[in-house]
């Protein structure tokens, strides 16, 4: 797909899963939420060329951030899921440690934000 020149697209893609099944995830770009995303979804964002931090959030947990550097025209595609799954919540719920290392220290590694192919 061609984008104007000046300008990249950003194209996030959020797959299916039970976890956060009924809440939107925020993809934020350098600092500011640039849109939301829900289950099975896709968000279509258009960005100047060059470099950008994304990261994607939930409440006070979120991924950790993944730098770009889009060309004009470019199109990068990225995946969102849930990094710790129903058996890992489950685990923290029942034991007080992994339950506070979660949801403390590892909140920013709750969701998992990558380029895909």
């Amino acid at each position: 797909m061609a984008v104007d020149t000046g300008s990249g697209e950003i194209i996030v893609h959020r797959g299916g899963g039970f976890v956060d099944g009924a809440r939107a995830y925020k993809i934020v770009i350098d600092g500011i939420v640039s849109g939301k995303i829900s289950k099975k979804g896709t968000l279509r964002l258009k960005v100047p060329a060059g470099g950008h931090e994304v990261v994607a959030r939930v409440d006070w947990c979120g991924s950790p951030p993944v730098r770009l550097s889009l060309k004009p025209g470019e199109v990068v595609e990225l995946g969102v899921v849930n990094g710790y799954g129903l058996w890992k919540i489950a685990l923290g719920a029942m034991f007080i440690l992994p339950g506070i290392y979660m949801f403390t220290v590892g909140a920013n590694r709750y969701l998992k934000l990558g380029v895909i192919g």
